[in-house]
């Protein structure tokens, strides 16, 4: 897999129309450290662009209610 440049996750974000502020927020992250990520001062985390693609696709709300649901099944005892 092709290591993501900061440049590449910055314009995800953009289109994405996230601001590094955001993305921070909703993935737990400081935004120093988005920040970082996007200026190519430390390496994007795989999980980081799955994120914001999913971002671009669904709305917050989808993204929410998808959440809530992996978080009750995960919730559940086998």
């Amino acid at each position: 897999m092709h290591t993501l440049q900061g440049t590449e996750f910055a314009a995800i974000l953009a289109s994405a129309d996230v601001s590094q502020a955001g993305f921070a927020r909703l993935s737990g992250v400081s935004p120093r450290q988005v920040n970082k990520w996007c200026r190519g001062r430390a390496a994007v985390p795989r999980w980081a662009p799955l994120l914001a693609l999913a971002l671009r696709e669904l709305s917050a709300e989808a993204l929410t209610i998808l959440l809530d649901e992996f978080q009750t099944a995960e919730a559940r005892p086998y």
